[in-house]
């Protein structure tokens, strides 16, 4: 009994640490998630500008084709003008001039006004990249690092599970059984009994079953919670066999 006992806490050690380990894996990267959505957040706003550069880039470029369409128009409409034969022909002819140039000198301010804007959406465009590439920068290297130190803890939860098929082994089936479904409930199969209290789940034992445990004569399992109990006298006698078998 005491030897069925003494495998099933070593199994438990090795099950705690490794759950300890894959917990501690598991929230390595939480510390960076602020980071990462502050990343994709950023590049969502910079290509967002960047589109919206590129369409108003494309807009300039248009308006500038306008602009020598109309350049050439006034050219033609003064030629029209030198040579008109009549007052009429004078009249429109400059109507004509006088039209052409104001619509050309509304496009150009309208232009001007939209290059000052590019400027300093240039400007702020540079500004962002910079700042994307260093976040992404820190983003990248903390990345690294906590890969690597998932690497390691992952390492480590191998190693100490090395021997935990050979420990199963020797177990009994059924308790095995018995340990794994309340371990995949409750996080431990096995639990101290302390002062007559189940120190799993601190319920209050019968004394007849607290009194069983304590004289170590069986291995009994709390009526709340299922895990299998053990008390401090057990871990010093199985102290005292382990020295004395060493």
């Amino acid at each position: 009994m005491l030897e069925q006992l003494r495998l099933l806490l070593q199994l438990q050690a090795i099950d705690t640490r490794v759950q300890e380990l894959e917990a501690a894996i598991a929230a390595l990267p939480k510390p960076l998630e602020a980071d990462k959505a502050t990343l994709d957040q950023l590049e969502k706003l910079l290509t967002a500008e960047q589109t919206r550069f590129s369409e108003t880039e494309a807009w300039r470029r248009d308006q500038e084709h306008t602009l020598a369409l109309e350049e050439e128009a006034i050219r033609k409409a003064k030629a029209k003008l030198q040579a008109a034969k009549t007052p009429k022909d004078y009249s429109a002819a400059t109507r004509e001039v006088d039209n052409k140039r104001r619509a050309k000198a509304s496009r150009e301010e309208e232009v001007l006004k939209v290059m000052d804007a590019l400027e300093k959406a240039r400007t702020e465009i540079a500004a962002r990249e910079q700042d994307v590439t260093q976040l992404r920068e820190t983003v990248g290297a903390a990345e690294s690092e906590i890969n690597r130190q998932i690497d390691a803890l992952a390492s480590e939860a191998t190693t100490h599970s090395a021997g935990r098929d050979a420990l199963v082994a020797q177990i009994d089936e059924r308790m095995y059984k018995r340990y794994e479904r309340t371990r995949k409930q409750r996080r431990h199969g096995l639990a101290l009994a302390k002062d007559g209290t189940c120190m799993g789940c601190h319920m209050a034992l019968p004394p007849q079953l607290s009194n069983i445990v304590q004289r170590a004569e069986s291995i009994e399992t709390c009526p709340r919670c299922h895990r299998f109990l053990y008390c401090e006298e057990m871990l010093e006698e199985l102290a005292t066999s382990g020295e004395a078998a060493s």
